[in-house]
């Protein structure tokens, strides 16, 4: 079983290094996120990249922001409120079959969870049937070699894992691209059925 990320190290998530690795607008933008896009944040945290997104689609979009974890979907559900930001949908889903709600996804992320996994495939398939054909999907992991921080070495995913993954759920062959000095940016579209 993969490793999962601990509820209660949640700070991490929007540490001052994590800003530095991967500043969330400017990563948000590279990932091709536009005003009105409805997007499916899968393995949303806190919110690190929910929030900037739901500000970046503007009043016409919205943010669904799927998590695991109740104490993380708690917390981002508490900053949406004293924020006043209410175009962010929280869900919490199961771990092994996340059910993702039915809405026009123009645009899915995952950030560093993919590795978290256990069947990826099965978990890349019910995403691609989630989303509309050219749909964009953004998947950011942590490279794979050695790094101060991140998953350990074996659980992450290199670039070739990542092309077959993708291409098998449904999926154009992703661009990949460095982000920050431990990450990868992979894009790509849902193809058409």
């Amino acid at each position: 079983m993969a490793h999962v990320f601990n509820p209660e190290e949640r700070a991490k998530l929007d540490s001052p290094e994590r800003r530095a690795e991967l500043p969330p607008e400017e990563t948000l933008v590279k990932a091709g996120i536009k005003p009105g896009d409805i997007i499916l944040d899968l393995g949303c945290g806190t919110g690190y990249f929910a929030f900037p997104a739901a500000r970046m689609t503007g009043p016409k979009g919205a943010v669904y922001a799927l998590d695991i974890s109740g104490v993380m979907l708690a917390e981002l559900r508490s900053r949406a409120a004293s924020t006043g930001i209410f175009n962010i949908h929280a869900h919490q889903v199961a771990r092994a079959k996340p059910e993702i709600p039915e809405a026009a996804y123009t645009f899915a992320l995952m950030a560093d969870t993919l590795h978290e996994v256990d069947d990826k495939a099965d978990l890349l398939s019910a995403l691609a049937a989630a989303l509309k054909s050219g749909a964009r999907f953004s998947v950011i992991e942590w490279a794979k070699r050695e790094t101060a921080g991140g998953p350990p070495l074996m659980e992450r995913l290199s670039e070739d894992e990542m092309q077959v993954l993708l291409k098998k759920a449904g999926f154009t062959e992703p661009a990949s691209a460095p982000l920050g000095a431990a990450h990868i940016l992979y894009t790509c579209q849902k193809k058409a059925a």
